[in-house]
Parts: C-alpha cells; sequence; structure tokens
C-alpha cells in the first residue's frame, strides 16, 4: 500500500494578494512565498467567502458558504455537530496538530477538541503584547488628542515584544516538534498565524525593511468617491482618520509589508525546518490568508463586516503537492474559492467527504487552466433586528469602536452578496444602492457603474447566478436523517 502523504497548512490572517512579489508586489519581497510560487501551483485568482475572520474560517473548514449554516458572524463558530477539515482529516486516520489561531471550533468542549486534533498549541490568545493595552485606562481627552487612536498603528515592536506573542511562540513549538520528530504520520499540522493582523507593529529587521519613499497610494479616500457602501463613510468618520496624511498611510503600509516580510520569513523557517528531517517531499504544503486588509486604501484600515474591495476578499493561495503527485508548477488563472480547500484535501489525501459541501476540487486545475467556477461569492451583513449578528458594541476606548459602532446602524451594516468574475464585480446590497464594477477600467472599484445601462445584460446574469447559487446553497440537509437499513440509487 503507498505510503499516505503528510500535509502541512500554513494560514496567514489579514494578507492581501497584492502583498506578495509573486502576486505583483514591487514595494516589498516575499521570496519563500515566490520559491513556494515557483515550485507549485500560484492561484492568482482566489477570494475568501467573507471579509472578516470566523466566517471565512468556517467556509474553508467546511466548504460551507457564511449563509448555509448561518456562519456570517464573528462570534458564531462551527456547532459541536458540523463537519470540519480538521476532523475529516482525523477521522480517516491522520493526526492533526492544530498550532496557533484556528477560530472556527469551540475549543473549550473536550468532545470537540478530541474530534477535531490529536494536540493544539495556541501560544497566546492575541496577535501581540500591545492589543492587551487597548483601551486600558484610556480618557476621551486622550483619544481626542490622538488622531491616530484609531488607526491600527503601534509601530516598532522591540525583540523582547515579539518573542512573546502568539505568532513567535507557535512558530519555536512547531519548529520544535519537527526538529524532534514528535509528528506521527502521516501528519497535518496546520499552522495559523496572526500575521499581519492588525496593530500594525513589527520589530526590526523588519519594520525597516520596506522603503516609505517607495510606497504608492493608489485610491482616493472614500469621501471623494460616490454610490460606495454606507459603511466605509462611517468608519471613516469614526476612525477620525481624515486629519493623517499620505506620509501616515505610508507608513501604516510599510509596516503592514513589514509584517509580510516577518511572515514570510516565517514560512520559510517551517519548510526549512521539513526539508532538513525529510519530511517535505512527502509533505502537500497548502498556504493562504483569510482574508485580507485596507492597509490605507479609501482612507481606511483594518476590514469591515459587508463590504468586498479587493483589498479585502482577494487573497494569496499556493499549493505545492507532495512528490508523485501529478501537477505542473504554473500560476493558474482561474477564478478559486476558499470554500474549495475541504473538496481539494480529500482528493489530495486519498478520501470521501461524508457530507453535503459546496466546494470542488482545486486538482482539476493542477496541470490546466479550467473554468472551475464562473464567478465567485463573497457575503457578509444582516438583516434588520439580527442584533446577534453585530460583533457587539463597546466604548470609544476600543480600537475596534468605529467599525462596531457602525455595526449598531442600518443600511450601513446591510446585508450584502458580491458575485465577482475576471472582469465585472456586482452587489447585491439589501438596504442600499447595489454595486456594479468593470474592474477593465476601474480596478480599484472608485466607480459604481450599477446605473450604467452598457452594463445591463451583465449585471442581470449576475443576478441570476446570484439566486441560483443561493437556491443551491441556502441550507444541507444533515446526514443523520437517512433512516437507518434505507438504500439511495444514483441521480
Amino acid at each position: 500500500m503507498e505510503k499516505k502523504k503528510n500535509c502541512l497548512f500554513f494560514i496567514a490572517d489579514q494578507l492581501r494578494a497584492d502583498s506578495l512579489s509573486c502576486l505583483g508586489n514591487t514595494e516589498l519581497t516575499t521570496p519563500n512565498y515566490d520559491a513556494l510560487a515557483d515550485e507549485g501551483i500560484l492561484f492568482e485568482n482566489a477570494f475568501c467567502q467573507s471579509p472578516i475572520c470566523v466566517p471565512s474560517r468556517c467556509s474553508f473548514n467546511t466548504g460551507w458558504y457564511p449563509h448555509t449554516n448561518g456562519h456570517r458572524t464573528i462570534h458564531y463558530f462551527l456547532e459541536k455537530e458540523d463537519p470540519s477539515l480538521m476532523k475529516s482529516l482525523k477521522k480517516n486516520g491522520y493526526h492533526v496538530y492544530l498550532m496557533g489561531k484556528s477560530h472556527y471550533f469551540n475549543r473549550q468542549d473536550e468532545a470537540e477538541m478530541q474530534a477535531t486534533c490529536d494536540l493544539e498549541y495556541i501560544g497566546y490568545e492575541m496577535s501581540t503584547n500591545a492589543i492587551h493595552r487597548i483601551g486600558q485606562a484610556v480618557s476621551p481627552a486622550e483619544i481626542a488628542e490622538n488622531p491616530h487612536y484609531y488607526s491600527f498603528y503601534f509601530g516598532e515592536m522591540t525583540k523582547e515584544e515579539a518573542a512573546k506573542t502568539q505568532d513567535d511562540l507557535v512558530i519555536e513549538r512547531t519548529l520544535e516538534m519537527i526538529r524532534n520528530k514528535e509528528l506521527k504520520e502521516p501528519f497535518c499540522l496546520y499552522v495559523s498565524l496572526n500575521l499581519p493582523h492588525p496593530p500594525y507593529e513589527v520589530e526590526q529587521p523588519w519594520f525597516s525593511s520596506v522603503d516609505r519613499d517607495q510606497i504608492q497610494l493608489k485610491t482616493h479616500n472614500i469621501e471623494e468617491l460616490k454610490d460606495k457602501p454606507s459603511l466605509l463613510y462611517r468608519i471613516r468618520q469614526n476612525q477620525n482618520l481624515t486629519s493623517l496624511t499620505d506620509a501616515d498611510f505610508r507608513e501604516i503600509r510599510a509596516t503592514y509589508y513589514g509584517m509580510v516580510a516577518k511572515l514570510d520569513h516565517q514560512l520559510g523557517r517551517v519548510i526549512g525546518a521539513l526539508k532538513a528531517e525529510g519530511y517535505y517531499d512527502d509533505t502537500h504544503v497548502i498556504t493562504f490568508a483569510d482574508h485580507g486588509d485596507f492597509t490605507g486604501d479609501y482612507g481606511l484600515v483594518e476590514k469591515t463586516q459587508n463590504t468586498f474591495e479587493d483589498c479585502l476578499v482577494h487573497i494569496p493561495c499556493l499549493i505545492r503537492p507532495a512528490k508523485g503527485t501529478p501537477y505542473q508548477a504554473r500560476t493558474c488563472s482561474a477564478m478559486v474559492e476558499l470554500n474549495d480547500i475541504p473538496q481539494t484535501v480529500a482528493e489530495l489525501m486519498g478520501y470521501e467527504l461524508d457530507y453535503t459541501q459546496f466546494g470542488k476540487s482545486l486538482t482539476s486545475l493542477f496541470q490546466d487552466d479550467v473554468e472551475l467556477h464562473e464567478y465567485v461569492l463573497s457575503e457578509g451583513g444582516r438583516i434588520k433586528g439580527e442584533k446577534q449578528a453585530m460583533e457587539g458594541y463597546t466604548g470609544r476606548e476600543s480600537i475596534y469602536w468605529p467599525r462596531l459602532e457602525a455595526q449598531t446602524r442600518m443600511p450601513e451594516h446591510t446585508k450584502a452578496f458580491m458575485v465577482r468574475g475576471p472582469r465585472y464585480k456586482y452587489v447585491y446590497r439589501l438596504f442600499e444602492k447595489d454595486e456594479f464594477y468593470d474592474l477593465s477600467q476601474d480596478p480599484f472599484e472608485e466607480k459604481n457603474v450599477v446605473d450604467d445601462k452598457r452594463y445591463s445584460a451583465e449585471i442581470a446574469k449576475m443576478k441570476d447566478w446570484l439566486l441560483k447559487k443561493l437556491i443551491e446553497t441556502t441550507d444541507n440537509v444533515p446526514m443523520k436523517t437517512m433512516l437507518p437499513g434505507r438504500t439511495y440509487g444514483e441521480e
């Protein structure tokens, strides 16, 4: 019997696709991502199913869309009876090592932990020591005097602070496990980091690794644009960022890039350890991010819950298949979703998923481009009265206050769906004006042309696709409802 292959997941948090040099960034270099892209398949048109972390993580761990089982809020994790990628791997004989940030299932439930992984190591819960200081003993006057307060900019960390962060602890423990041969094969090593999630801060040499003068700001501030989602105007106002200069936003972007450079370095360390200990050739390497980040685009920072600018939903995705897997190293231009990860892993690892899901295997793209998805879908927001879909209102001392306050309002927090193709993007917004962008003419989505009659046919086509997609994926019939002893024929 052929030996089962191992799998490394290397997952970033809030990593924009355009922040990697293998995806066109000329303002920093990411040599380890680039080397992996040279070895494997780089999916240059990969999109997440939600612009915030928990719904996206629930989605790529199940192959369900956030609306399928209502997983579209940052506080609603998978239920105990829900399937997941790690559960499937463990059920099929893989040793699962969950390292770092999971944020998709209830870690406090012992039975869930046993079903999900063999070992979990989380380090610290948050990305930095500094985030624990946010909002502690800050007066309204201090906030008013500091225009940077809601910018998420913290700047240079000391090396001593960095060594105590969750990411550094997780990486060191991961390397220790590899070098000490603690991994039982076949293994799934799920390394999920916070980098480059704000606050924007990093230590040397990463902090100074990017030339601030080379940073280009490519968008207008949101107040200069018309017919964009109301949430964007609201959080820009709440963030009080109008007093920040272009130099300030270049500093934010450069620090974010420094965090990306450190992330790239950590990827290289993990891959280097796998090579040194003889695991690499027999290990599928899969790396992606849960979603992106504004990083100064439109004069905004961090993320939103229901807007779908490419900086938020276009994410890097790379697969370097294990030795012996038929594939052609290349850049693939097909439209793909993170939802495709569970089915892809099932095919690579040689098992079948035992529940209804909606992803498609990326293995069909390992040698040639085919049309896997005509369009990709992303979603967020809520309906009126659906308070449980908010993140929870807190006082102004929270750095997240601008976004959280906006979520108490309508139409700012309206439910919305993005339909994205190679050239066009359509966004259906429940309680406010829809959006439509011709990305060939307007790559930064600054001109909403939903009222332009020249695009009426394409808008109608995308609306029809959305209706069909929602009907097809609106729920899943639980397997437990099947009657004992009942057999079912083929379609």
